[in-house]
């Protein structure tokens, strides 16, 4: 098998008490051509000093300081440094199997995909990852049929959009031909830079495949900022309004998906909206209320559409049918209690 260098790129700040599982789940990899960059966003804890420790532990760890600027422009600066043929990014709070690379670039080659999937699984600080994780599947054979893990560009956007297990939407848990990025940066002013950036990845590639097995674990914890409320999480409305109007102008094969996708968006802050209201100030209730008026046009403008649409997740469909049958006052409760 050819070894080409991967480069993973690890955004980095304030993660002292997750970020040396992170590095020594990329120690631990059975596929040595690799290398690390650290980016260091202005870390005010003890990361700083582990990233410096790493850099000097082997010639393979690199770290850029930047100042704050978030994960986007932490991101764009990692691909700046990047020397490989491919590359992967992780959250310094999440680790990968010890085969990760082994497997994602062994499909990669084996394909010629130029971005391949895995599956990916949750896990707690209380749910301690064991050293030897077990997949899915014991092995990924290659008697099986590799076609059936293959997906052209716009099939993997599409399920992608629709919200399929695979492909997701995060940058993670995924091995990509570094040049998919040449031309395309992350948006370094909104906090959903992911959802903003793969489907335009997606399409630009040659095929997408799928690793049927579990090779990346992402921790959930409460520090996390999906986890925790804040106005700033409307960002996602304004990615779903692009991506659609993007995909309407550039893609129309792609438009009904998107529109799909913005209506998931458009629910999930209705009722985040709904359940923060009780801990705003009068100024942050104003912004709120602008942004439920949003969500609701959202919900109004694509609602008939996606309803018979069969590809719309049935969580979807639901809330449009409460929409339909109770109002606003309905569907708010509704969105309240599911879309959390």
């Amino acid at each position: 098998m050819d070894t080409p260098l991967v480069s993973i790129v690890v955004p980095v700040y304030n993660s002292e008490e997750y970020l040396r599982q992170c590095v020594d789940s990329v120690l631990a990899q059975t596929y040595s051509r690799w290398e690390l960059i650290l980016i260091d966003d202005g870390s005010t804890d003890a990361s700083s000093t582990i990233c410096k420790l790493a850099t000097r532990a082997t010639s393979r760890i690199h770290t850029i300081r930047c100042l704050h600027c978030g994960p986007g422009a932490a991101r764009n600066a990692g691909l700046r440094m990047a020397d490989g043929r491919y590359i992967c990014f992780i959250d310094s709070d999440d680790v990968i199997h010890p085969r990760f690379l082994e497997l994602m670039v062994r499909q990669a080659l084996l394909t010629g995909a130029d971005i391949v999937d895995c599956r990916k699984k949750k896990f707690t600080d209380d749910l301690k990852l064991c050293s030897s994780i077990n997949f899915d599947k014991p092995f990924y054979s290659l008697f099986e049929k590799i076609e059936s893990n293959l997906y052209t560009p716009v099939a993997a956007a599409r399920r992608m959009l629709y919200q399929r297990r695979q492909p997701d939407a995060s940058v993670c848990g995924k091995l990509f031909a570094t040049s998919l990025w040449r031309n395309i940066r992350f948006n370094e002013q909104t906090l959903y830079e992911d959802l903003d950036v793969m489907p335009r990845v997606t399409l630009t590639a040659r095929l997408i495949a799928l690793y049927p097995a579990t090779l990346y674990f992402y921790r959930q914890h409460e520090e996390s900022i999906l986890h925790t409320f804040s106005l700033k999480r409307a960002d996602v409305i304004d990615v779903a309004d692009r991506l659609a109007a993007h995909m309407k102008e550039n893609r129309p094969e792609v438009y009904a998906a998107a529109l799909s996708r913005r209506l998931s968006a458009s629910f999930n802050m209705l009722g985040l909206m709904e359940n923060g209201r009780k801990h705003m100030t009068e100024e942050e209730k104003a912004s709120a209320n602008e942004i439920i008026s949003r969500c609701r046009a959202n919900i109004k403008e694509s609602r008939l559409s996606s309803l018979f649409n069969p590809y719309v997740r049935f969580k979807n469909k639901a809330a449009i049918l409460a929409s339909y049958a109770g109002g606003w006052p309905l569907i708010s409760l509704l969105s309240r209690i599911v879309y959390r």
